[in-house]
């Protein structure tokens, strides 16, 4: 950027943005206005001493299609749709909208018109920062009609005040970039929880995505607002905030896991007969929830904020959390998972391990096939639990779950390899070894014949997916 071309710059604290836009204003200037404070940069487009653009550094775009969604204004297809052809570009998709008959033309001005005015009326509260004007920059493109400085100013002030006596109100402590989401209790009915129009508004848009300060855009309301009605929220504990560093730490932790159960999983298939694979099957699941164990008890939502808790209450809650489940299992559908017991807040399945020192042949091998397809539906529990729990309906639940589900797929797959395997024996033995042809063996063969195919079980298809 030219250095001529910056007639005006300074200190914030000598020349406030109130006064610097004013001057602009009345002087009939063209060009962008720079100004920052710490880390935010907000840049202002005059033409003709009126704003005609503003952009502020380091803030995503909000999702308004998504939000629109949200208030049931726009439905998820056509939102699609414009999402596609607009690529990001939030006032092209306002402008589509328009274009399509699904938005007014008045309504899209109203929502670029509240963005500039929420963006300013933040600035004015800088204390500290710099600011310079630079003529010859051309402002950017902008789908919304010319604003007025005075009345721009005269609406961000009011909402500037108003945020000031929330916050000498004490009322909350939320900021404008603080997200909030549902607590996994709440109901889909939002219309019986006793709520006003603009509360089950913010709550159906608290979905552990949007800024406050988007919300207030999607709802056209000042900031202040959205934060006194989320923190009745808060009160009502219909909503949490989100605390970003932690979440980024738990999808870590989480996907960490995922990822060492998936490499065990890989390892076990070199198994040379049935059993041993059951086996190795078993040690892996067990494994994997004792892996997920450890990570609730770092993660649990009733855990957190409590500083060092004892190994031994970390222990209790999650064996009170998951005991009642593995004993349901046992009862109504895979009895041998009554050998199987927690120690220390862990899945002990030495039992089920050490079976074939008194269980031989078939009959081993029906106990092992029992105990995995109990500890997958054991595994699939924790598993549900601990997400609902640890980050509720967020966008990074359905992330993990994503993930998890990619998991379990292998997890199935190796079971209905068995379940094959399964078939052709019970085939074998009802009509005679004679009565199979070789070419539909299968499986079968690589069993019975583990050299044919250098230890290896699987079809090629399947061992190129253990590589």
């Amino acid at each position: 950027m030219e250095q001529q071309d910056r007639i005006m710059d300074g200190d914030l604290q000598t020349l406030g943005l109130q006064s610097i836009l004013k001057m602009l204003a009345l002087s009939g200037k063209t060009g962008k206005l720079f100004v920052s404070s710490g880390p935010e940069t907000l840049s202002i487009s005059l033409r003709k001493g009126q704003i005609v653009g503003l952009h502020e550094d380091g803030v995503p775009p909000p999702d308004v299609l998504g939000m629109l969604c949200l208030l049931n204004k726009l439905d998820p297809p056509r939102a699609q749709y414009i999402r596609e052809l607009a690529r990001g570009d939030m006032q092209m998709s306002l402008a589509l909208l328009v274009e399509r008959g699904w938005m007014a033309a008045n309504e899209m001005q109203r929502r670029l018109e509240f963005l500039v005015t929420q963006s300013i009326s933040h600035a004015l509260r800088w204390v500290n920062g710099r600011f310079a004007f630079h003529r010859q920059v051309i402002p950017m493109e902008s789908k919304m009609q010319p604003l007025d400085v005075d009345s721009v100013l005269l609406e961000a002030l009011r909402q500037a005040d108003e945020w000031e006596e929330v916050t000498a109100e004490g009322v909350t402590q939320l900021t404008r970039t603080t997200v909030a989401r549902w607590q996994p209790e709440v109901s889909n009915d939002v219309r019986n929880l006793g709520l006003n129009q603009e509360g089950i508004e913010v709550l159906c848009l608290s979905n552990g995505e949007l800024t406050l300060q988007a919300v207030a855009l999607a709802l056209m309301m000042p900031e202040a607002r959205i934060a006194r009605i989320m923190a009745r929220l808060l009160e009502l504990n219909l909503i949490e905030v989100v605390d970003t560093a932690l979440e980024t730490e738990l999808q870590g932790d989480l996907s960490n896991i995922i990822i060492k159960c998936q490499y065990l999983l890989a390892q076990q298939r070199q198994s040379s007969s049935p059993a041993q694979h059951l086996l190795g099957l078993i040690t892996t699941l067990s494994e994997c929830i004792n892996g997920l164990l450890v990570h609730h008890g770092l993660y649990a939502r009733s855990l957190r904020g409590r500083g060092k808790i004892p190994s031994m209450e970390i222990a209790r809650y999650l064996e009170r959390r998951f005991v009642p489940q593995l004993q349901a299992l046992s009862q109504q559908q895979f009895p041998l998972l009554e050998t199987a017991t927690f120690h220390y807040g862990q899945l002990d399945c030495n039992d089920i391990l050490t079976l074939n020192k008194v269980v031989k042949g078939e009959q081993l091998e029906e106990f092992y096939w029992e105990a995995v397809q109990g500890l997958v539906a054991f595994l699939r529990m924790v598993f549900t639990e601990l997400l609902r729990d640890e980050v509720g309906n967020s966008h990074i639940g359905r992330q993990l779950n994503v993930a998890w589900r990619i998991f379990l797929s292998e997890i199935d797959h190796e079971v209905q390899q068995y379940q094959i395997y399964r078939a052709h024996r019970n085939t074998q033995n009802s009509r005679g070894r004679d009565a199979i042809q070789p070419s539909s063996l299968g499986i079968v063969q690589n069993w019975q014949n583990p050299a044919d195919n250098n230890g290896e079980m699987w079809s090629p298809d399947t061992r190129r997916r253990s590589i």
